[in-house]
C-alpha cells in the first residue's frame, strides 16, 4: 500500500513538472515545430517551421532556429511587382539561424545566420551562404553569396558572384560581369570593374579607380 501511494506520488510530481514545463513554453512561445506564415509575436521556434513564410507580418518578432522550409505559389507575382530596393528594411525584426529553403525568399526586416537557397533574398543581415536565382540584397552581406543576376550591399565581407556586384563598402572578392564599389579592398574580376576607393587588384577587360582606368589589370 504504501509502495503504491509512493508511485502515485511520483506520477503526481512527474506530471506537474511536465505540466509546469509546458505552461512556460506557451507563455514564452517556444515551440519545436510551427506552421508559417506565424501569427503571434515574439514566438522562438527551436526545430523546424513549414509554409508560406512571414511575407504578410514581418512587423512581428519571430526567431527560428533549424530549418525553415518556404512553399510560396505566389512567387512569379512576387517576382513581376517587388521593387528589392522599396521594401522595408530598416532593422532586423525577424532571425534565422540555421538551413532556409525557399521557392521565394526573404522580404526584408530580417537577420539570417547560415545558409540559404532561394528565388530571391531582400534581408537586413545575412551571415554564411546564399545561393539565389535573381538577387541578393542586404544592408550587410558576410560569406559567400551567389545570385544569378546581383549582389547588394552596403557593407560587407568575402566573396561576391554575380552578373553584377555592389558592395559600397566591401572587403573581398568581386566575381561577375560588372564590379561596383565606393570603397573596395581586395580583388575585382570581371568585364567591367569599377570602385571610387581601391585597396587592392582589378582584372578585367576595363577597370576604373581613384586613380587610373587601365585595361586588363590595374591597381
Amino acid at each position: 500500500m504504501i509502495k503504491t501511494n509512493n508511485m502515485k506520488n511520483k506520477i503526481l510530481f512527474i506530471t506537474l513538472l511536465l505540466l509546469t514545463g509546458l505552461t512556460g513554453l506557451a507563455q514564452d512561445n517556444t515551440r519545436v515545430f510551427s506552421f508559417t506564415p506565424i501569427s503571434k509575436n515574439n514566438v522562438e521556434v527551436n526545430g523546424m517551421a513549414i509554409g508560406l513564410g512571414n511575407l504578410w507580418n514581418r512587423e512581428h518578432e519571430v526567431k527560428i532556429n533549424g530549418l525553415n522550409l518556404e512553399l510560396n505559389p505566389l512567387t512569379p507575382l512576387i517576382i513581376l511587382f517587388l521593387d528589392p530596393e522599396k521594401v522595408p528594411n530598416d532593422k532586423a525584426l525577424q532571425k534565422y539561424n540555421g538551413l532556409h529553403l525557399s521557392t521565394a525568399g526573404f522580404m526584408g526586416q530580417v537577420a539570417h545566420n547560415g545558409v540559404a537557397i532561394s528565388a530571391y533574398h531582400v534581408t537586413y543581415e545575412t551571415n554564411g551562404l546564399s545561393i539565389t536565382c535573381l538577387y541578393n540584397v542586404s544592408k550587410t552581406l558576410n560569406g559567400l553569396h551567389i545570385s544569378g543576376i546581383a549582389n547588394s550591399t552596403e557593407k560587407g565581407a568575402g566573396i561576391l558572384i554575380s552578373a553584377a556586384n555592389y558592395g559600397e563598402t566591401f572587403t573581398g572578392l568581386q566575381l561577375g560581369i560588372y564590379n561596383h564599389s565606393e570603397n573596395f579592398t581586395g580583388i575585382q574580376i570581371g568585364l567591367f570593374n569599377r570602385t571610387k576607393k581601391l585597396s587592392g587588384l582589378q582584372l578585367g577587360l576595363w577597370n576604373i579607380n581613384e586613380k587610373r582606368s587601365l585595361p586588363i589589370i590595374n591597381w
